[in-house]
């Protein structure tokens, strides 16, 4: 009798654990499905959202609309805000838009006659500010305008009048190109209008038209100085200030300046002998070419663009005497640029 009650009572723990057990597995599993049905519910409504929009196209174009006499830029990438100009390109005018502001109730709507409020420009956009940007003799470069999304600032350029007589060569700079007076950077956060910084280029010439003379890169700025043959590299901090990083024309890296300048205090004892050598010489009139600043060195980046090309070119042919240098021993060398890139031009002759 004690047995079969041992037994019973070992039983009765069996089943008993084995239905808690069961219970406990059931209540995690029950937990488990609600959990993956509540994220298929969200993956479902995510993918309805995005067919949503992916099928909320254009369908109306609504004309004669009251537009404020503005010259209109274009979006921000974010689509956040609009920019514009004033007709007389001294103020910039930025908007904010406010999307979906105007609908429809029921089917078969394009044929229903819109309301005098949806072709109001006011009931889309929203006038954020207007700030002043040129002057009396600067003028806001309406084809130029880049925008920092990850802190919503926008780069505008303002500009003098361009100088198209010939002007004279000084170091550095290259003939035939125009000059300008001034050109003028700046840096605006369009939250709320606040000029940032400035740069300033003086005497220079940068092609702001749609860009091609600026490139920006995450927060590296690159200026390409057309006149001095320059590209200035700048950073756009956080704080809204532009700070000068480093620039690449007639000096690449940080020690070349002192090298060349040793290389022209040895040069001057030369220079010096062949003087007094060309005014002997010219007694018996015979007259030769002074040193002058065409005869010294290339400056630092074409020196390495006309290497690459040189070195390409002895690379690709493998009978060494085949490799065509003739072209390059006299040669004029111009850098140019096209939408986001700098190439080199290369004039030759015998």
């Amino acid at each position: 009798m004690q047995a079969k009650t041992k037994i019973a009572s070992l039983l009765a723990r069996h089943v008993a654990g084995h239905v808690a057990g069961h219970v406990a597995s059931v209540q995690e599993l029950a937990n488990h499905l609600a959990s993956m049905q509540a994220t298929t519910w969200l993956a479902v409504l995510i993918n309805f959202v995005r067919q949503f929009y992916e099928n909320l196209v254009p369908g109306c174009t609504i004309c004669d609309i009251d537009c404020p006499d503005h010259s209109f830029r274009k979006f921000t990438d974010d689509g956040q805000y609009l920019v514009s100009f004033s007709m007389n390109m001294q103020d910039i005018i930025v908007f904010r838009p406010k999307w979906l502001s105007y609908s429809f109730k029921g089917e078969n709507c394009d044929h229903q006659t819109l309301a005098q409020k949806a072709k109001k420009f006011d009931s889309f956009f929203t006038h954020l500010y207007s700030i002043s940007l040129g002057s009396s003799n600067e003028s806001i470069c309406k084809d130029f305008f880049l925008y920092l999304e990850n802190h919503q600032f926008g780069l505008f350029a303002t500009t003098t009048q361009t100088q198209i007589h010939e002007l004279a060569s000084i170091d550095g700079t290259v003939l035939g190109f125009p000059s300008i007076e001034k050109i003028t950077f700046h840096l605006v956060r369009l939250n709320d209008g606040v000029v940032m910084d400035e740069k300033s280029f003086r005497n220079d010439y940068v092609s702001l038209i749609h860009n091609m003379g600026v490139f920006l890169h995450d927060n590296l700025l690159c200026v390409f100085s057309l006149r001095y043959q320059t590209i200035h590299i700048l950073q756009v901090r956080e704080s809204g200030n532009l700070v000068d990083v480093r620039s690449i024309g007639p000096f690449c890296l940080e020690d070349d300046e002192l090298f060349l300048k040793s290389h022209s205090q040895c040069s001057e004892v030369v220079n010096k002998s062949r003087s007094e050598e060309s005014v002997h010489l010219s007694t018996n009139n015979i007259h030769h070419q002074q040193v002058t600043q065409a005869n010294s060195f290339l400056s630092g980046i074409k020196q390495r663009l006309l290497s690459f090309i040189f070195r390409k070119a002895w690379n690709e042919e493998s009978d060494p005497s085949l490799v065509q240098l003739k072209p390059l021993l006299n040669f004029t060398v111009i850098l140019w640029e096209s939408i986001n890139f700098v190439y080199i031009a290369i004039a030759c002759y015998d």
